[in-house]
C-alpha cells in the first residue's frame, strides 16, 4: 500500500506555521506528519507594561498599545517566530544585562510555548489516525528534546530507528556540521558522519528506508546558502549575492553508501528543491517561516516500490 507523508522543517517558533503544519495532515490526506528540526524561535521580544497598556519598542517604538493592540501585536510576534514576553522596565533593567538570566527567560518561554503547541497537536490530531514525528535541530536547545520525547501526542525520532508503517523504517538526526552562528547542536563533520554511520548501520533494508537528517548533503542544489565575509555579511559581486555549498560531506557520503529511498533535509532555508544521489531522492522543502509561509514536501511512498510521487507545496 502507498503511504502519504507530509514533511516540513525549520519553522523556528512560528505559531502560524505550526498550526498550518498540524492542519496539513487532514488537508493533504496524509497518514504521517514529520517535522524535521529547528522547532523553536530565535528571540524574545519584551512587551513592557506601561500606564494604560504595553510598549513593544522593537515594533511600535514608544507608543503605548491598548489591550486589543497588544494582543494583536503578540500574535504577529508569534507568527514571525519570536516570543512575546510580558515584563516591566524594572525587570528588564535587572536581568537584561545578565546573559544567564536572559537565557533562563528564553528557555522558559520556549518551554511554555512548546508545551502549548503539543496541547494544540493533541486537540487537532486526536482521533484522526495521523502519526506525528518530530525532532529538534541544530538551533534548538538540548533541554527541549526531552519535552518531545515525553510527549504522548508525537514520537520523538532523534538518533534511533523507527518503523513508520508499510515496511518503511526511518532514522533521524538533528545535529548539523559547523556553522558561523555557533548554534547549540553542531558537530565536526567527521564526528557527524560517524554518528550517522552508526545509525544507518541499523537499517536492514535501505531501499525501504527514510534518512531524516536535518542537514542536507554537500555539493548539491539543496545546500546552497549565501557566502559570508568576516563580519558575517553576504558577499555581493556584480550586484549578485554569491552562494556556496554549506551542507555536510558526511551526510553525502552516508547517503551514497546506503542509498535509502528517501532523504529528508532542511537547515538551509534558501535551497528548496529535490535532487538524486544514486537511488536516493533527497528533498529540502526550504523555509519561509518569517513570512508565516509553511514550506513542505508531500510524498507518496511505497515500501516495495519507493517514492511514487512528490511535490513541494507552500501555503
Amino acid at each position: 500500500m502507498t503511504m502519504r507523508i507530509y514533511f516540513a522543517t525549520d519553522i523556528h517558533g512560528s505559531e502560524v506555521c505550526w498550526r498550518k503544519f498540524l492542519n496539513a495532515g487532514q488537508f493533504y490526506h496524509a497518514d504521517v506528519l514529520i517535522l524535521g528540526g529547528d522547532v523553536t524561535g530565535k528571540a524574545v521580544v519584551p512587551v513592557v507594561a506601561a500606564a494604560g497598556g504595553y510598549r513593544v519598542r522593537q515594533f511600535a517604538g514608544d507608543r503605548v498599545l491598548s489591550a486589543a493592540e497588544t494582543a494583536a501585536m503578540e500574535t504577529r510576534i508569534m507568527d514571525m517566530g519570536f516570543y512575546p514576553y510580558r515584563t516591566t522596565d524594572d525587570e528588564l533593567e535587572e536581568i537584561w544585562d545578565d546573559p544567564a538570566a536572559v537565557h533562563q527567560v528564553f528557555l522558559n518561554v520556549m518551554s511554555e510555548t512548546l508545551q502549548r503547541w503539543l496541547n494544540i497537536a493533541e486537540e487537532r490530531l486526536s482521533g484522526t489516525g495521523i502519526q506525528l514525528y518530530a525532532m529538534t535541530g541544530n538551533d534548538d536547545p538540548p533541554e527541549l528534546q526531552e519535552m518531545l520525547r515525553n510527549s504522548a501526542v508525537l514520537t520523538e525520532t532523534e538518533d534511533r530507528l523507527i518503523e513508520v508503517g508499510e515496511g518503511i523504517s526511518m532514522v533521524s538526526f538533528g545535529y548539523s556540521n559547523r556553522t558561523p552562528w555557533h548554534t547549540p547542536r553542531e558537530l565536526d563533520d567527521d564526528e557527524l558522519e560517524r554518528r550517522l554511520e552508526k545509525l544507518a548501520a541499523q537499517v536492514r533494508q535501505p531501499e525501504r528506508a527514510i534518512f531524516n537528517f536535518h542537514v542536507p548533503p554537500a555539493r548539491t542544489a539543496i545546500d546552497k546558502a549565501p557566502a559570508l565575509d568576516g563580519s558575517l555579511k553576504p558577499v555581493v559581486k556584480g550586484g549578485t549575492v554569491q552562494m556556496q555549498s554549506v551542507g555536510s560531506e558526511g551526510v553525502r557520503r552516508v547517503l551514497e553508501r546506503y542509498e535509502p529511498m528517501l532523504g529528508l533535509h532542511g537547515h538551509i532555508h534558501e535551497s528548496r528543491g529535490a535532487i538524486r544521489l544514486g537511488r536516493t531522492l533527497a528533498i529540502n522543502p526550504g523555509s519561509e517561516y518569517g513570512d508565516g509561509v509553511l514550506c513542505g514536501a508531500l510524498l507518496e511512498v511505497d515500501g516495495k516500490r519507493g517514492v511514487r510521487h512528490y511535490q513541494l507545496p507552500t501555503g
